[in-house]
C-alpha cells in the first residue's frame, strides 16, 4: 500500500475503534492493538493488521509493531487510545489495580513511544498523537489514578514535543470529555448512573473525535496542533 502506516492502540471499541476506522477510510494500512481485538467490518484484510497485545507489556508491543512494519514499512503516526477509568475511594482501592491503571494509562504510552520514536528520528518525520482527558487539565472529584496520569500525558506531550522538535517530529495532546463510549463499564456502574454523576451533560461522539484526530493528522507536517480540548459546546465543564 502506498500510504504510510498508522498505528493505534485500544483499538478494539471506543474512540480507538472509531479513529482506526477514519484511517481506514483514507486508505492507511493499520496495526490495530488491544488486549481483545475486534475485526473493522468490510476491510480487505491485506490492509489491517490486528494484534493483541496489552500496551503495558513492552516487548509484546514492540513486536507487533516491527512485524506490521516488515509489512507496510515504517510507522508514520501512532495514536494512543488504549485506556479504561476505575473509580472508588483512594482509600479502599487494590494497590495492585492501581498500579496496572497507572501501567496502562502513562507506561503504555511510554511504551508505545519508545518503539516507535527511534525510527522516527532517523527519518525527521512523525507524528504522535495522545489520546488524554479534559480531566489533564481540570480533575473531577474521582478518579485520582486517572486524572493524574492524563495529567501527566499532558506534561509528557509538551516535553516531547520541545524536545523532538528538531526532529519534524509531531507531539500532539488531544484532552476530549464526556464522550458517548463504554467508559462506564471500567467503572462498575451503568450508563445512566455515569450521566447522573455526570450532571446530564451533552456528548459528542467517538465518530466525531476521530474526525477532528484525522484533521490534526493531516495537516502539513510543519504544522503541529500541540494541544486541543474538544468538548460539547454546550458543556462549561473545565
Amino acid at each position: 500500500m502506498t500510504n504510510p502506516l498508522i498505528v493505534v492502540t485500544g483499538a478494539s471499541h471506543g474512540i480507538g475503534r472509531a479513529v482506526a476506522k477514519a484511517f481506514a477510510a483514507e486508505e492507511h494500512p493499520l496495526l490495530l492493538m488491544s488486549r481483545h481485538p475486534a475485526a473493522l467490518e468490510a476491510l480487505p484484510p491485506e490492509q489491517v493488521v490486528s494484534a493483541a497485545v496489552d500496551v503495558s507489556d513492552y516487548a509484546a508491543l514492540e513486536a507487533a509493531i516491527r512485524a506490521a512494519e516488515d509489512l507496510y514499512g515504517p510507522t508514520e503516526c501512532l495514536v494512543n487510545c488504549a485506556g479504561f477509568l476505575r473509580i472508588g475511594g483512594l482509600e479502599t482501592r487494590d494497590p495492585a489495580d492501581m498500579s496496572y491503571e497507572v501501567d496502562v494509562l502513562l507506561k503504555g504510552v511510554l511504551n508505545g513511544i519508545r518503539a516507535v520514536l527511534g525510527d522516527m528520528k532517523a527519518r525527521n518525520s512523525g507524528t504522535i498523537i495522545n489520546v488524554s482527558s479534559v480531566g489533564d487539565r481540570a480533575p473531577g472529584p474521582d478518579g485520582e489514578v486517572y486524572h493524574a496520569c492524563k495529567a501527566a500525558l499532558r506534561s509528557l506531550a509538551g516535553s516531547l514535543q520541545k524536545g523532538e522538535a528538531k526532529s519534524n517530529i509531531r507531539v500532539i495532546n488531544v484532552a476530549p470529555g464526556f464522550v458517548r463510549t463504554n467508559i462506564h463499564a471500567e467503572m462498575g456502574i451503568s450508563f445512566e448512573e455515569y450521566v447522573e454523576r455526570l450532571g446530564h451533560p451533552d456528548f459528542i461522539t467517538a465518530e466525531e473525535l476521530a474526525d477532528i484526530i484525522l484533521f490534526c493528522w493531516k495537516q502539513p507536517q510543519r504544522i503541529c496542533v500541540r494541544d486541543i480540548v474538544v468538548m460539547p459546546t454546550s458543556s462549561d465543564f473545565g
